[in-house]
């Protein structure tokens, strides 16, 4: 039995609900954009809701339509910093069919994301422990995350495929991260306060080594 053909009135209503909810992503976006390129310029403690409001021609009343306050608004933005870092490892992931280059290529994409997005790793990774794990694991367990799951998959496969000398693959997952998160917190914190840390150049050739050294220790 087919369904009953909506009149022109439910049309209508229809349409004009389509339209306000567009609008409404909209002006989200719109936020959160607003609020990211703040975020990045003035860090957390630099900026207010009274800015971002600004910024995009509205009240601060809008604002809280949409987030309940400051700390909600800059959770979205850390969650939108997750999406495009996962984005960033599956590119990755996927135009590497090579086990061990795709290792190797998840780990400069964790450098370049952490080397270009300062502010969005220092409070995904560094700063505010419990936005990442309500960003990256809604079950507020690290391994849950689909980044963390990427690198894991392909530690995995570079085993099986003899790329790397078997083992536990989660020790082993959890050793290239936290090696790239070494070089890269050490590169957004030691600025001016140790040698060669303030070049990205040297940054990534220390990279360069360790990800050498790394691949010779776990050799078959």
């Amino acid at each position: 039995m087919s369904e009953p053909t909506p009149t022109r009135q439910e049309r209508i209503r229809q349409r004009s609900a389509e339209r306000r909810e567009r609008s409404r992503q909209q002006t989200r976006q719109a936020i959160l954009e607003a609020a990211t390129q703040l975020f990045e310029r003035e860090g957390y403690e630099g900026f207010s809701l009274r800015q971002v409001a600004e910024a995009i021609g509205y009240t601060p009343t809008t604002i809280y339509l949409y987030f309940k306050d400051k700390d909600d608004l800059l959770f979205a933005v850390c969650s939108q910093g997750f999406a495009r870092f996962t984005q960033a490892l599956q590119r990755a992931y996927d135009q590497h069919p090579d086990p061990l280059e795709r290792l190797r290529a998840l780990a400069w994409t964790y450098l370049e994301f952490g080397l270009s997005h300062p502010l969005h790793y220092q409070v995904m990774f560094m700063q505010r422990s419990e936005w990442a794990l309500r960003a990256s694991a809604p079950a507020g367990e690290v391994e849950g995350s689909t980044s963390y799951h990427i690198l894991l998959q392909a530690v995995t496969e570079a085993m099986k495929a003899g790329k790397i000398r078997m083992g536990d693959p989660l020790e082993t997952t959890n050793l290239v991260w936290s090696g790239m998160h070494g070089i890269v917190s050490l590169a957004l914190s030691m600025k001016g306060v140790v040698p060669r840390w303030d070049n990205p150049a040297d940054v990534r050739r220390l990279a360069g080594q360790f990800m050498e050294m790394l691949a010779r220790g776990l050799s078959p």
